[in-house]
Formats: structure tokens, sequence, C-alpha cells
């Protein structure tokens, strides 16, 4: 399955297949599906869209790779999902220090949660500043497929396939 994601910024376009769906988004861009000679239009991407996909992932990988739980951790994605409800209800300072301390407590975590706890933080960045919001995104899939060890290409593919599934194309 290939995809066309068009920047509806500067107007270039990123060819890309499934598994590099995650790490092609940008803020602003328009999603295609080839199939065959024909396009399918999948759905708009939005900095908030962007940042949602990497707290979800970071989720995901914190969930399904860290070896241990922490408050830290959890907080960052508590806190950064609620700015995602209302961007008024937390303040970038509150995100940061989140962040920050999730970071901390990754520093000496092991390696699958020491991705996931990146992830997470970067997700908090993007939610307290717009122009990192795809580099959150494409951080919090990397790190998650890094987790993920020797099934990254399964990772990529299933991160893909959750942007499929988010616009109903699945």
């Amino acid at each position: 399955m290939n995809f066309i994601i068009f920047n509806l910024n500067d107007g270039s376009q990123v060819s890309c297949d499934l598994a590099h769906l995650s790490q092609s988004l940008s803020p602003n861009c328009e999603i295609v599906r080839i199939i065959g000679d024909k396009h399918e239009a999948i759905g708009y991407v939005s900095h908030s869209l962007i940042v949602h996909f990497a707290i979800e992932w970071a989720n995901y990988a914190y969930q399904n790779y860290s070896k241990s739980q922490n408050p830290k951790v959890q907080n960052c994605i508590d806190l950064t999902r609620k700015w995602l409800q209302d961007h008024n209800s937390v303040s970038a300072d509150q995100l940061k220090e989140a962040a920050y301390a999730a970071y901390d407590a990754a520093y000496a975590a092991a390696d699958a949660a020491h991705a996931a706890y990146c992830a997470a933080r970067n997700a908090a960045y993007a939610a307290a500043d717009a122009a990192d919001a795809a580099h959150a995104a494409y951080c919090a899939a990397r790190t998650a497929a890094t987790a993920a060890g020797k099934n990254k290409l399964n990772e990529k593919s299933r991160q893909g396939t959750f942007i499929l599934k988010f616009f109903g194309m699945e």
C-alpha cells in the first residue's frame, strides 16, 4: 500500500508505504492512498492530531515495552492528553516540567523504557511548542519501533494501521 503526503504549507509531497506513514507526517498535511491508478483521500493532519498520534504511540511503547512503570511518565502522558482535550487546561510550563520529570526517570531505565519515556517527553514538548509537533510524532514512532527491537518494521506498520483506523479506513 502506498501513500502520498501533501504538505499544505509549502506544496511539497512525500511518497511512502504503510511502514513509513507515521514518520512522514507533518502538521497541515493531507494523506492520500494510492490504489492502482486511483487516489483516495484519507484525511487532514493538524498540529493537534500529530500530538495525539505521538502521545498514543508513546503510551503504547510505555505500556508494552517498558520493564517498569513510573508515575512521572504516566503523568506526562496524562497531562498531554489533557492538553489535547483543552489547550488552556495545561500550561506549557506544566507540560515541560512533566516532560523533564519523565526524562529524569527514564535516564537510568532500560532501553525499552527509555524509548517510551523519550516518546512521552517529545509529545509533551510538541504540545508546548507547535514547531516540534512533527518531530514529536517522528520521535514517538522511532522510539516505539526501537523499543520493539527486531520487530521494527512490524511496529512501524502498526503505527501506519493506527493512522488508517483513526480515519476510519481500515
